[in-house]
């Protein structure tokens, strides 16, 4: 049945209890068995089991990764979903099957094949017809599922309960043993695809990406339009006399074989029983076409020194540099892209972002071969720089071809200075580092990212390849370096201001308008020997290294010990099953400190968590844009020194919330108290300079404006100012920022320093002694000042029976999407209700997305989902479509409910209670590290609640529930014939259907405050528990 591989030893974190095996069914299939003797089998691993969860939103889709992660995220703590997790033993398994085939081999007659086949393959098996078989037992049994299609892999996996295991990897398993495809579900699923292209055309990344595919050489694997729609998977073959249907199985019986497959199984069963399972299901895989196809030997994708120009849908500007190197999977020991990457995208002092930032032509840069298939592969490897440009950059030479010369500066100067040992070493030493003491990742991120590794690493590195250091190659430095010259070269220029320029080609597929030039000789020449960039240098050495990984938890004192638990009875009674609360150690007029040791995950980590709140910092548009600006120019001063304490393993996030300014450190312990120090020095000493200041105001300007450009991010942000009524619009604090100066922002800062509510939690390895000492050298950034009013939130509270319509256009007028919210409000936050309301989504997700996506095809994001919006709790419907109105998609909504009342009448008990059960242990998901830890009780801090244990009071409420209360419950928040049926519409119209935005029942953004009129006031306040734990003075 296998060959056993099992006497390779593969390497581990030392952190990592879990057990590896390694074995090769007699098919070929490369099966990886992970054994976790922490993860609790509560059943027979059967068919049976119980568990809650939700599929994500792309379950059977692809998932391309969005492009907009410059979006301004203004964070207003809306789907506080219950997200605080109590600690118990569950854990979830997990699988993830690589094929290793994808997008470079789809056939010429029916572009697409690759991403539409993984859509297909969730529709039914031989064994398991039913459509919605596996989504549907995942759902049952607390589990999610996704997948994704890239050039050289099609990656599936699901997560599940420990004791769904069994029968979700007999679901899994008929995906690649007797696919259907069935005719109907082809008709339907295409239309998924479709959704899919329609929502990606507006999205820069994809544009981009497709503009590649496109001026690709001719006959390379590069030139494909890999998307897939209804055009190019339905049409196009149509018109050539062939079936689609017979071309997806014909690819199907093409591509899928056990040898190119490689199969993960993460289960809390000894690895005999998980062989036993792989072996049973996965040996009927068919084989016989060989190992995967590799694409080395082929030419070039892309034609050296040229320049292309497109457009960006939102506010922006980016220039991309790309240089093509050869494939370097056999050289993962050394990683000589690596080296290069990390001195080009260097961020601190005398680096090449540096010197642009100090001249205000940049705000961020990245550099290196990303992850996805496009950037690597065995066709080669491509290495892109990226620099965010202010408008000043974008005027910097031919549209900012200024930039490309410094970075050539600095390229010529690392080739001439040469490869250098101490750089290699911190590289290396900070890869074994993070190696060393990783902490466990999410099952299915886990499972899905080792699949692919089994295919590029050897055995022993299964785990270890991605960071892997070992061999210093100067030499190879050296060659790679070579292929960053000009002729080698390819630059693309991405900008909003081009929407106004006639470009005079067009890409044919998403239709966007591009120009393409050739370099110059002269201008080739110039680049390749460009030197004047004055204060470019190597980086300093990273004082953040960490050298101490002893571990407090070994060494904790029996008196502290006693102490510790002693005092923690003083804020929440503790749940034997469960880990202590933190404690309140510190207290005084306005700042709250709390302490954590941890005794659990006995890792050299830790984090600290501060946040700086004013009572009028929502009085006003200026006020609430100067606490975005103020943090976002704060963050901007500290990018030198947080960037080496990120490569070092210490991680640094500064941002703001709706009433808050948030800092967060989180990474090995040693050397974070210094990184703390310097962090609250700099907000001492904030002291921008002008440059800095109006690049940062520049950017935060774009942002706001690109907040709300795609529609569903613009119907929440319509939902939440609507709820939140100390929110203010965008128009209002557009306005605002143009009048904001520096002498405004350090007098912010100032204010949250001498003024400001503080709030800090220090946990992780750190005993009560050394945090007294943080905690004392921390107040001495704060004055005293009497005590201020304490913060409170305003919300609306909609009356009974009140139904409110809140309608807008598109920002983009090229969007094809329509944007529909469906908001139903129960009431301030409770245990009862959030019990019912997460017991709701528990039972309504996977019938809502089968029905409106699946069935209906209403469009490619459907779901549903619990809200609490700083204490005020909800339940939205969500649905983005380019086929259909939000009037349409409210009555799809609406008649769904309708439906949904039969479907709970007609429930058996058993049925119930099993939801019952799978949504308590959906309450019962164990923090998987410190951190997930840290910012569970984080949250209770900073939101004011201080209910430490709130999952564990929501889980018993659960377990109250009957089948005819919850009904009588459904039926009272969201019968529209209900007189207490309380409910907010959010419509956001493409332009095709602008007619229907005036409705008289509806507001528009201008509106608001006649809407806020109408409902009524709730005000949740924030207020720390009384008593504590010894006191830090």
């Amino acid at each position: 049945m296998v060959v056993d591989l099992d006497g390779v030893v593969i390497h581990k974190p030392d952190t990592d209890k879990r057990r590896y095996k390694k074995v090769v069914l007699a098919n070929g299939l490369v099966v990886l068995l992970i054994s976790d003797p922490d993860m609790v089998d509560q059943g027979d691993g059967g068919e049976g089991g119980n568990g809650a969860g939700a599929m994500g939103d792309d379950m059977a889709s692809g998932s391309e990764d969005d492009d907009d992660d410059d979006d301004y995220d203004d964070d207003d703590d809306d789907d506080d979903d219950d997200s605080s997790e109590d600690s118990s033993s569950t854990k979830k398994a997990a699988v993830a099957m690589c094929v290793h085939t994808g997008s470079f081999s789809d056939f010429e007659e029916i572009p697409g094949v690759s991403h539409f086949l993984e859509h297909m393959l969730f529709m039914g098996s031989k064994d398991f017809p039913n459509e919605n078989e596996y989504d549907s037992f995942l759902s049952k049994n607390g589990g999610a599922s996704n997948a994704y299609t890239d050039m050289e892999c099609t990656n599936y996996y699901f997560d599940v309960q420990p004791k769904g295991l069994r029968g979700g990897l007999q679901r899994f398993a008929g995906f690649f043993v007797s696919p259907l495809c069935k005719s109907d579900s082809v008709d339907r699923e295409v239309q998924a695809v479709e959704s899919e292209f329609v929502q990606a055309l507006q999205n820069n990344a994809a544009r981009l990406s497709q503009l590649r595919c496109h001026t690709a050489a001719e006959g390379t694997v590069h030139n494909k339009f890999t998307w897939g729609n209804f055009k190019s998977l339905i049409e196009l073959p149509t018109s050539k006399g062939l079936v689609p249907r017979d071309l997806l199985l014909k690819y199907y019986k093409a591509e899928y074989s056990a040898e190119r497959m490689s199969l993960v199984i993460l289960g809390g069963e000894d690895l005999g029983t998980l062989e036993t399972w792989a072996g049973d299901l996965f040996s009927r895989v068919p084989s016989g076409l060989g190992p995967p196809v590799s694409f080395s030997g082929q030419k070039k994708p892309f034609e050296g020194g040229r320049v292309y120009k497109l457009p960006m849908t939102k506010e922006g500007h980016e220039l991309h540099v790309l240089f093509q190197l050869p494939c370097l999977h056999k050289f993962y020991e050394s990683k000589p892209d690596d080296y290069v990457s990390h001195l080009i995208g260097h961020e601190g002092s005398n680096s090449l972002l540096s010197v642009l930032k100090s001249k205000g032509l940049v705000t961020q840069i990245s550099a290196g071969v990303a992850q996805d298939g496009e950037s690597r592969s065995t066709a080669g490897f491509m290495f892109n720089v990226t620099f965010v440009l202010t408008e000043a950059g974008l005027k910097f030479g031919d549209d900012g071809f200024g930039i490309v010369e410094y970075l050539f500066a600095y390229i010529n100067l690392i080739k001439e200075i040469g490869p250098q040992k101490w750089i290699w070493d911190e590289i290396a030493q900070a890869s074994k580092i993070k190696f060393k003491f990783a902490e466990e990742e999410e099952a299915m991120d886990y499972v899905q990212e080792l699949a692919v590794n089994l295919r590029l690493y050897k055995t022993e590195h299964v785990l270890e390849g991605d960071y892997l250091h070992d061999r210093w190659d100067p030499e190879l430095v050296k060659e790679i370096l070579e292929y960053f010259k000009p002729s080698n070269m390819r630059v693309e220029v991405q900008s909003s201001s081009f929407k106004d320029r006639s470009l005079p080609e067009e890409e044919p597929w998403f239709k966007i308008p591009f120009s393409a030039r050739r370099l110059s000789e002269e201008e080739c020449e110039r680049l390749a020997g460009f030197s004047d960039a004055p204060g470019i240098d190597l980086p300093p050495k990273n004082e953040y290294l960490p050298s101490d990984f002893s571990v407090r938890a070994q060494d904790f004192l029996q008196e502290e010990r006693g102490g510790y638990e002693e005092a923690g009875k003083f804020v929440c009674p503790t749940p034997e099953a469960l880990m202590a609360p933190p404690l309140l150690v510190s207290t005084s007029a306005n700042t709250e400190a709390w302490y954590k040791f941890d005794r659990f995950f006995k890792t050299p980590r830790m984090a600290s968590l501060l946040s700086f709140r004013l009572d009028d910092i929502s009085s006003s548009a200026e006020q609430s844009v100067l606490l975005k600006l103020s943090t976002k120019v704060l963050e901007d001063m500290l990018v030198e020194t947080t960037y080496l304490a990120d490569v070092a393993g210490l991680t640094t996030f500064v941002y703001s919330c709706q009433d808050r300014l948030e800092i967060r450190i989180e990474g090995f312990s040693h050397k974070l108290p210094v990184l703390l120090e310097k962090i609250l020095d700099g907000m001492a000493n904030f002291t921008p300079t002008a440059e800095r200041f109006e690049a940062c105001k520049e950017t935060l300007k774009r942002a706001l404006k690109n907040s709300i450009a795609k529609p569903a991010r613009h119907a929440t942000y319509l939902r939440l100012i609507s709820l939140v009524m100390e929110s203010w619009p965008l128009e209002f604090q557009l306005e605002a920022l143009d009048e904001l100066t520096i002498a405004k922002c350090k007098g912010f800062i100032s204010s949250l320093l001498a003024k400001g509510q503080r709030q800090v939690l220090i946990h992780g390895n750190i005993t009560l002694n050394e945090t007294q000492k943080v905690i004392l050298d921390t107040k001495k950034h704060f004055s005293e000042d009497p005590p201020r009013a304490k913060c409170a939130k305003k919300l609306a509270e909609l009356k009974p029976g009140q139904n409110f319509v809140h309608a807008a256009l598109v920002q983009n007028k090229s969007e094809k999407n329509n944007a529909s919210e469906v908001y139903f409000q129960v009431g301030p936050e409770n245990h009862v209700d959030y019990a019912a309301l997460s017991l709701l989504e528990q039972i309504m997700y996977e019938p809502f997305f089968d029905t409106l996506r699946t069935k209906e095809q209403l469009g490619y994001s459907v779901s549903c989902s619990l809200k609490n919006t700083y204490g005020m709790l909800g339940f939205c419907f969500s649905i983005v479509s380019a086929k259909f109105s939000p009037l349409h998609i409210e009555e799809r909504v609406e008649a769904f409910i309708k439906d949904f009342f039969k479907v709970l009448s007609d429930m058996t008990d058993a049925e119930f209670k099993q939801h019952i059960q799978s949504a308590i242990e959906a309450k019962h998901q164990q923090d998987q590290t410190l951190i997930e830890e840290a910012e569970r009780h984080w949250e209770q801090i900073s939101m004011g609640r201080y209910d430490f244990f709130q999952r564990h009071h929501h889980a018993v409420e659960i377990n109250k529930w009957g089948k005819e209360a919850f009904l009588a419950w459904f039926g009272k928040y969201f019968s529209l014939d209900s007189g207490d049926c309380k409910r907010l519409n959010v419509r956001i119209f493409n332009t095709d259907h602008e007619a229907s935005v005036a409705d008289e029942r509806s507001y528009s953004a201008g509106d608001l405050m006649n809407f806020r009129d109408e409902v009524k006031v709730f005000t949740k306040k924030f207020s720390p528990p009384e008593k504590s734990g010894p006191q830090i003075t």
